[in-house]
């Protein structure tokens, strides 16, 4: 087959958190009154999304036909992580205390890409990845209570948008395990081997507002083709429900 016969069609991938560690920096003014500035590298795991599509935590969409070489637009549909561990705010306030923080998309601003493939053979090949990353961070505090929400589409939180990307991941028509998750009416694309996605403060585009304390790399974040429970079934849905991966998603994913 001619490489300009190549295609992978449009649809969507769905992707696994295995572990990522995310820096964020949030201004007191937005936790609240006497409150000090919170500015760490966060461990986030990821958490399987509702309607269920296996163990995937995230799905980007692909907006077009990709060719051999050709960039095609993509963006986030779907995202859910939270901390592994509780993080503690700092401040004279009833709102210092331990929180588990909740990260999905935001829901003002999408978080747009573009992806390039490139064919090794009529089934496969590598590719280069780059997104703008919007979050909505929810800050959840432990034992009950208001949680803090943080839009990072609205609101002015340092290092985002995030610049994130990935070179060199490969893909491949055929499933890696039995239980991969399949998209539906489309020939599917997985992901062969642990894809790595990284942001650095060089490579960000411009903060909303100044980081003052980050680290050179912002994030890195290892993810894995989403699979099915033993047992599971493929899914019989053309899309998600993504509303639910947005503002009231932190309740429902649990």
């Amino acid at each position: 087959m001619a490489a300009q016969k190549r295609v992978v069609p449009r649809g969507q991938d769905y992707l696994t958190t295995i572990r990522s560690d995310q820096y964020i920096e949030l201004a007191p003014d937005l936790l609240g009154p006497n409150m000090k500035v919170f500015s760490e590298k966060v461990a986030m795991v990821g958490i399987p999304l509702n309607p269920p599509v296996g163990n995937a935590d995230t799905i980007m969409e692909r907006g077009d036909v990709a060719s051999h070489g050709k960039t095609v637009k993509t963006r986030l549909v779907a995202f859910a992580n939270v901390s592994a561990a509780p993080i503690l705010l700092e401040g004279d306030s009833a709102l210092a205390g331990y929180y588990d923080l909740y990260a999905t998309l935001s829901p003002t601003r999408e978080s747009p890409g573009e992806m390039t493939f490139h064919f090794e053979t009529d089934n496969g090949g590598w590719f280069e990845s780059r997104a703008e990353f919007w979050p909505m961070f929810e800050l959840r505090p432990l034992g009950g209570g208001t949680s803090i929400f943080i839009d990072t589409g609205r609101d002015k939180v340092p290092g985002f948008p995030m610049n994130v990307g990935h070179s060199g991941g490969r893909w491949s028509f055929t499933p890696p395990t039995p239980s991969a998750v399949r998209g539906f009416r489309t020939k599917q694309m997985y992901y062969e081997d642990v894809v790595i996605i990284t942001a650095s403060r060089d490579g960000q585009i411009t903060a909303e507002r100044k980081m003052e304390f980050a680290p050179t790399e912002l994030a890195k974040c290892a993810k894995a083709q989403a699979e099915f429970d033993a047992g599971g079934e493929i899914a019989t849905f053309g899309r998600p429900n993504f509303g639910r991966a947005m503002t009231g998603a932190n309740f429902l994913l649990e």
